[in-house]
């Protein structure tokens, strides 16, 4: 599979194909929906994104979460939002890659919720005919994409660059 993301000099440059940006279009969408419609008292995957602050004091937990307002929902909404203005795009900032590393991961964590993924689950838990066969194949595919993008984060800007600039 090739490079979804490489590093050119300050710049992020993007290698995702037509079905990948679909598919993450499509993952935008179920997201979206999911955040407007659900809470974290009304849906386990939405819960997963906003864990209690306080495990063992409801009461501290839904005070800090009061004061918290819609901003942390409102801050994935927006992350969202990036992702969709910038999934054609050729080459993003390394501000815009850390906000796609954020949805990935949250669309992890909403998919790896539905289907019960497990620290200890594999591909054989989840065989062809199994009703979650084709969502672990997705999660399976946003895992390898965080660990890319946390590589290009990762890789030193272009060599004899001085201030990151050739």
């Amino acid at each position: 599979m090739a490079r979804p993301f490489r590093r050119r000099r300050e710049r992020f440059v993007g290698g995702l194909g037509a079905a990948e940006r679909e598919l993450l279009r499509e993952l935008c969408r179920q997201s979206r929906d999911l955040l407007e419609a659900e809470d974290p008292s009304s849906d386990p995957s939405v819960a997963r994104l906003f864990p209690a602050a306080y495990k063992d004091d409801p009461l501290r937990s839904l005070e800090f979460e009061t004061n918290l307002g819609a901003g942390p929902r409102n801050g994935k909404l927006e992350a969202i939002d990036t992702v969709e203005r910038t999934i054609d795009a050729s080459e993003l900032s390394e501000e815009e890659l850390l906000v796609w590393m954020g949805a990935v991961n949250d669309f992890r964590l909403l998919l790896g919720t539905r289907i019960d993924i497990k620290e200890e689950s594999t591909e054989r838990d989840y065989p062809e005919g199994d009703a979650n066969h084709d969502a672990f194949q997705v999660y399976a595919y946003l895992t390898w994409l965080e660990d890319r993008i946390l590589r290009a984060l990762g890789e030193p800007e272009t060599p004899g660059s001085v201030g990151g600039r050739r």
